[in-house]
């Protein structure tokens, strides 16, 4: 929805500024958009230290342990499970096994909470951090190999689907409000929001969106404004 401006002194160019930094309907801009997909080469080879053919051939491995885990039998996500770990085991920095086992943990514990408002935060601790542990691997086996280079078309999937399922992860939390790591509502809402945001600059059109939504900071001044401008609509000082 956009912020409505009859009855203010402000001026056009600033409700046309107000409007972008506030709604996230206006999201995502074009020029934000050029800039992220500068962030991905798709000359580059998909990733730095495992060949492509390697790639290849995990990643049609990987495929097939999807659609294993995305049938929900416990048996075969049991199965899936047990295939990641040997995955992980010989080759360490191969980013989509941290990534699918990640998946496969989330619906492990979702399938353990009883009751229409359980959470995955009523699990024992070490195994939600456990799920978080595997998405921070996915993240750091498929960064660049430069601080600000670059990723390949890949290393930019995995990217942004590790970092919106953690962005995903900490909303959960915040919405049912738990206490993660001494982290309370506000905090949990600020890392969802980054995780989104880099989501998006990695290509996920829809993080950008969440980034806005979740973001604490643009929310409040979101508020302060809109409380402005109807004080100002109602003749108050």
């Amino acid at each position: 929805m956009v912020i409505s401006t009859p009855n203010t002194s402000l001026t056009a160019n600033d409700a046309r500024i107000l409007n972008a930094l506030f709604d996230p309907e206006t999201l995502p801009s074009s020029v934000a958009s050029a800039k992220d997909r500068a962030l991905i080469d798709s000359n580059l080879p998909p990733h730095p230290t495992i060949s492509f053919d390697e790639i290849a051939s995990l990643e049609a491995q990987q495929n097939e342990l999807v659609k294993q885990a995305a049938s929900s039998d416990s048996a075969a996500i049991q199965t899936v499970w047990a295939e990641l770990d040997n995955i992980i085991s010989q080759h360490p920095k191969y980013p989509s096994a941290y990534l699918n086992r990640a998946m496969v943990r989330r619906m492990k514990l979702e399938a353990s909470v009883s009751g229409p408002t359980g959470s995955l935060y009523d699990a024992p601790e070490q195994e939600v951090a456990e799920l978080f542990a595997d998405l921070a691997d996915a993240i750091k086996y498929a960064l660049p190999s430069g601080p600000s280079g670059p990723a390949s078309t890949y290393q930019a999937r995995i990217l942004r689907t590790a970092h919106s399922h953690r962005a995903y992860l900490y909303l959960k939390a915040s919405e049912k409000e738990v206490q993660w790591k001494g982290m309370g509502r506000s905090e949990l809402e600020e890392l969802a929001s980054h995780d989104f945001g880099v989501a998006a600059r990695y290509g996920d059109e829809v993080a950008r969106e969440m980034s806005v939504r979740t973001n604490p900071y643009a929310k409040m001044c979101g508020a302060i404004v809109r409380n402005a401008l109807a004080k100002e609509r109602n003749g108050e000082e």
